[in-house]
């Protein structure tokens, strides 16, 4: 005979879900960053455009992070994931733009 199952308890308690107010918070404030990134895009900046830009997608990011992926409601090792995600992602881009900075370099053109 089998023995009897005993239930699923789990071991912590999750908080609960982002509220209807939260959740439209985000959506708007995500809608405002897309639209600064839109009229970013067509603004005459020059060479700030590219850090107008880029702030903007790391506020998005932020946001979508802090928010829809619930990381103000994790635990330590979860954080310590999602840094872990961010210090890859920036060796990687760190990596690529160094070959690509450096590809019209010769060992007489470095001196």
């Amino acid at each position: 005979m089998h023995a009897e199952q005993k239930p699923i308890v789990f071991e912590h308690a999750h908080p609960p879900p982002n509220s209807v107010a939260t959740s439209g918070l985000v959506y708007i404030v995500m809608l405002g960053l897309t639209l600064m990134a839109l009229v970013i895009g067509f603004a005459n900046l020059g060479p700030l455009k590219i850090y107008a830009n880029l702030s903007v997608a790391i506020a998005q990011a932020m946001v979508l992070a802090f928010f829809s992926m619930e990381l103000k409601n994790a635990d330590k090792l979860t954080w310590l994931t999602a840094a872990a995600g961010v210090f890859w992602t920036f060796l990687l881009f760190l990596f690529t733009l160094t070959d690509y900075l450096t590809r019209g370099m010769t060992a007489q053109s470095a001196y």
